[in-house]
């Protein structure tokens, strides 16, 4: 097993951690949660741009919005 080390494989790792993060704050009821989730999908975009993958980048913008609505109406 290979471990790649690249900025693109360590930015798929940050984001998946921050992903991981924003939902347990989430999950305490924590207004934080929707700003690291946030934090979290801008880094999917730039991944699935760069990847090539756009379902992950439309999926990810989207739910940039859900979470600033979660955001204000909080």
């Amino acid at each position: 097993m290979r471990i790649d080390l690249g900025f693109w494989s360590i930015a798929d790792w940050s984001a998946f951690v921050l992903t991981l993060a924003g939902v347990w704050q989430l999950s305490s009821h924590k207004k934080s949660g929707f700003v690291i989730n946030a934090f979290a999908s801008v880094a999917w975009v730039a991944i699935g741009i760069h990847s090539g993958l756009s379902g992950l980048a439309v999926l990810n913008i989207i739910l940039i919005l859900i979470y600033l609505r979660g955001y204000i109406k909080k």
